[in-house]
């Protein structure tokens, strides 16, 4: 700390902030959710109708939502938090590309791996979280 008035803890406006940010990514991820759900159950995706497509890329919309969610928080943040967020961001984008080339790689050699898509989703992920712990710890 350099001086008595930093505390350590979130101001006011960190906070306004971070609710704005909770509210839009909240309601996005559950707009997702239940579209998700929603197709996955009754979009009749297994089936040979060509709307299946369509129906299978619909949870997209309200993942834009999610999308534009961050990139407003990080509009919105100060610089210190767009540090931590964009490395936490460059590890994860790091990592899941990375991941996408081995799997590739090993698709090339005739190994399937079912869910590869998701793999490498989860790698960015997870590694984005793991990343923008460490960065917030220096």
């Amino acid at each position: 700390m350099t001086s008595e008035l930093d505390t350590g803890r979130a101001s006011r406006g960190d906070r306004a902030r971070s609710r704005a940010y909770l509210r839009e990514f909240g309601a996005a991820m559950a707009a997702y959710v239940v579209v998700l759900v929603a197709v996955t159950v009754w979009g009749g995706l297994h089936g040979h109708d060509p709307a299946r497509f369509a129906l299978a890329v619909l949870p997209a919309v309200p993942a834009a939502g999610v999308a534009w969610a961050v990139l407003r928080h990080v509009r919105r943040i100060d610089d210190y938090q767009r540090r931590i967020l964009l490395e936490g961001i460059a590890v994860g984008f790091a990592l899941a590309m990375l991941g996408s080339v081995t799997l590739g790689l090993l698709a090339a050699a005739g190994l399937v791996v079912p869910g590869a898509p998701w793999i490498v989703y989860g790698i960015g992920m997870v590694s984005w979280a793991i990343g923008s712990g460490v960065a917030a710890r220096r």
